[in-house]
């Protein structure tokens, strides 16, 4: 059979042809209710729950045992060279950021070798994430563009008719300085025409391994990186150019040079 490469419309057009629209319309239905609420502050903040900074920490720094009538077995004692997460960051340093690094830290984190086998496993290999480079004013070498799909097989960067606006990231999360974003994308019809329901659940967990290879890249390069959620998706996928009911937000990922706190 001969092989055509096609354009991304007419694969999205593709995988359109095996989706059961009774099963995406049940995942958008969910998708809407994981939404940021967009609104004022106070608003955000009638819609969560009350949690102290107390609460936060018994989650993050407390482990999660399943009995306390079973006994316990001792790990190893070694951990010579364990993996090392940096804090994630807050306030950025003002240091410029060639280009250039920045599209080799894609390049390494999440583009395919020359077999075309990316760094990082996707369900079914199926692949359904797209990721998006929204680059700040401290990015330098890349004066004509600012938000660039990234293509992980040819590695080129796609140019998308989309524009950094420092006021509306900051108003995403206040991190001074944020060098780049990388912002990630479900293509639902790519992930469901396959597993229907469970690949929307293998895109979530494809994400994460993305994000991490991604912020692990980036600390070789001396960049620290903070995954953020609070933020309009509607308005996100508007400022990059994107149809936000073919792609679907996902999460952002912050990447800036540590400064000082």
């Amino acid at each position: 059979m001969r092989h055509v490469k096609i354009s991304s419309l007419n694969q999205i057009a593709h995988a359109s042809q095996f989706v059961d629209a009774e099963v995406e319309s049940e995942i958008r239905t969910f998708h809407q209710h994981t939404i940021s609420v967009a609104g004022t502050l106070l608003e955000n903040s009638l819609s969560q729950p009350y949690l102290t900074l107390e609460d936060l920490k018994r989650a993050e720094a407390f482990e999660t045992r399943f009995s306390h009538i079973t006994g316990n077995i001792e790990g190893s004692l070694e951990r010579t060279d364990p993996v090392i997460r940096w804090p994630s960051v807050s306030t950025g340093s003002p240091r410029q950021i060639n280009f250039a690094t920045v599209a080799q830290i894609f390049a390494q984190a999440i583009g395919a070798d020359s077999s075309g086998r990316r760094p990082y496993p996707s369900g079914g290999a199926l692949y359904s994430i797209e990721t998006v480079a929204i680059l700040g004013d401290s990015v330098g070498g890349a004066t004509d563009f600012s938000v660039l799909h990234y293509l992980p097989v040819s590695n080129f960067f796609e140019v998308l008719p989309g524009a950094y606006d420092r006021e509306k990231f900051q108003k995403i999360y206040k991190i001074e300085a944020a060098a780049f974003y990388v912002a990630y994308f479900i293509n639902l019809k790519k992930a469901i025409f396959k597993y229907r329901s469970r690949g929307y659940r293998l895109a979530l967990m494809e994400i994460g391994s993305m994000y991490q290879q991604m912020l692990q890249v980036a600390q070789t390069h001396g960049l620290g990186s903070r995954v953020l959620s609070g933020f309009s998706e509607y308005a996100l996928a508007k400022n990059c150019g994107l149809d936000s009911r073919i792609l679907l937000p996902g999460i952002i990922q912050a990447f800036a040079y540590p400064g000082e706190h």
